[in-house]
């Protein structure tokens, strides 16, 4: 059957191909049938007949133990978005971009979420410079025409995906950048029957949330409790996912203990002591200036300004650890959760009681405060990663001590563990995270420049407003 336009601007034609291997960015409207050439005209007919009764509809799908068929209309209007965008390989957080882009609509299994909240990530940092795992060893940045980072959000449903494909991991589909599984995509079919256009929903993605609108896999979203503001939702997702990970699923914290809490008024950091609260975890909190203080004992009034120690050097740093242990009376920590590395690994370490555990999950103290690396940096950053901290293995069964270290877009990988860790995290009843700083959306560059500088408290996130483009 050869390619016609039919009523709605669309087109049909018939085709021996699999829904799953074709996409909407091939075929904007397509009907796919490996059947007689007056049996699929036919058909044609009354495809184009139906999307025009249901012009409301974004897709129509039918499927047939023999003859299959799939009829899709074209991509709708509002499949619009803006997105901020690197080029391609990153290296520079100032050529962060807003860019407007037509992408296609959700699949079966995704729902379409009209972002009103980013949260802010180190790994967003560190992806722009070109540092970060994923895009250091090509396996995404590369993307034709830019890549979009970003790992968290919030915002309302917008649609619920119908077309029966499995879309590839790109930018020109609108969502996150990585392949799932038929099992996963099970799971997130199963997902997506709970939720409905305007839900408030929060989510996480492995890359591509720095959107106005995103295609997310169903299971990696939940609904936004209602006395939080968008804002507070898009903070919550992976700094949450973050440290409940690394507190029970790595720490296997227990009530009683004792966990070190580094970098505690940054958004990680008070979700941590929230945890801990939860789980009833004694704490040590540092932090990096005495200003950060009050932030911590206004949120959390019962903690003692005595077990809340402010870095000065990493020399003096385990003898302020030691003060702080005497005055919760612990004699070491079971857990300490490490973002910062550098100076002050080595007295944390020290500091660890017989069986604890030190979970690395970052290296605050090697960021670059550089848009670029350039020269001097990359000469910089040799020299800290020459002087890194060193844990000789054949020491560890004498002393007892575990070291651990994780990165979270590993949880992408087991959908079912992801999504046990976020009906935990939703089941303990968690205050609202603390935002610290709000940013438009077209001020992201300004936002991570601020978030690197290591001056803020709480999330940071950037706010989307409502515009007819999305």
């Amino acid at each position: 059957l050869p390619l016609s336009p039919l009523r709605g601007g669309a087109v049909c034609r018939a085709a021996p191909c699999s829904p799953r291997s074709c996409t909407p960015s091939q075929a904007p409207s397509t009907l796919e049938a490996p059947l007689a050439p007056s049996t699929a005209a036919a058909l044609a007919v009354v495809c184009a007949a139906s999307l025009a009764r249901r012009p409301r509809k974004s897709s129509e799908a039918v499927n047939r133990k023999r003859g299959h068929i799939v009829c899709r209309s074209m991509l709708r209007q509002d499949s619009v978005r803006q997105a901020l965008v690197f080029p391609p390989g990153a290296g520079d957080l100032s050529k962060l971009s807003v860019q407007e882009a037509t992408f296609e609509d959700a699949a079966l299994g995704e729902v379409r979420v009209r972002v009103r909240a980013i949260g802010l990530n180190f790994a967003d940092i560190f992806t722009g410079l070109a540092l970060y795992g994923p895009i250091a060893s090509g396996e995404v940045g590369g993307e034709e025409g830019g890549f979009v980072p970003g790992l968290e959000f919030a915002g309302v449903v917008e649609s619920i995906g119908e077309v029966d494909y499995y879309p590839k991991g790109t930018r020109a589909h609108g969502g996150q950048l990585c392949e799932m599984t038929e099992s996963v995509w099970s799971l997130a079919r199963a997902a997506a029957t709970l939720y409905q256009v305007g839900d408030r929903v929060m989510g996480a993605m492995r890359f591509g949330s720095y959107a106005s609108r995103v295609n997310v896999p169903a299971h990696q979203i939940r609904k936004i409790p209602a006395e939080w503001s968008f804002e507070e939702a898009a903070a919550f997702p992976v700094q949450s996912l973050t440290v409940y990970y690394a507190l029970q699923s790595l720490g296997n914290v227990r009530r009683g203990q004792t966990a070190l809490i580094h970098s505690a008024a940054g958004g990680c950091g008070l979700q941590a002591l929230a945890i801990c609260q939860k789980l009833g975890v004694k704490v040590v909190a540092a932090v990096g200036s005495a200003s950060k203080v009050a932030v911590l004992l206004e949120r959390f009034p019962d903690l003692m300004p005595e077990q809340i120690v402010v870095r000065t050097s990493g020399s003096e740093f385990e003898g302020q650890l030691r003060a702080a242990l005497a005055a919760i009376g612990s004699e070491g920590f079971h857990v300490n959760l490490d973002a910062v590395l550098g100076d002050y690994f080595r007295p944390g370490w020290n500091c660890m009681a017989p069986g604890g555990r030190h979970i690395v999950f970052g290296a605050a103290s090697m960021t670059p405060q550089q848009d670029s690396l350039g020269l001097l940096g990359w000469i910089k950053l040799g020299w800290q990663w020459v002087r890194r901290p060193f844990v000789d293995p054949l020491n560890l069964p004498g002393e007892n001590k575990s070291l651990m270290g994780f990165n979270l877009i590993q949880c992408f990988n087991d959908a079912e563990e992801l999504g046990r860790l976020l009906d935990a995290l939703v089941s303990f009843g968690l205050p609202a995270p603390r935002v610290g700083h709000v940013f438009a959306f077209d001020q992201a560059v300004e936002a991570l420049r601020l978030f690197r500088s290591g001056q803020t408290t709480g999330k940071v996130v950037l706010k989307l407003e409502q515009t007819a483009s999305g």
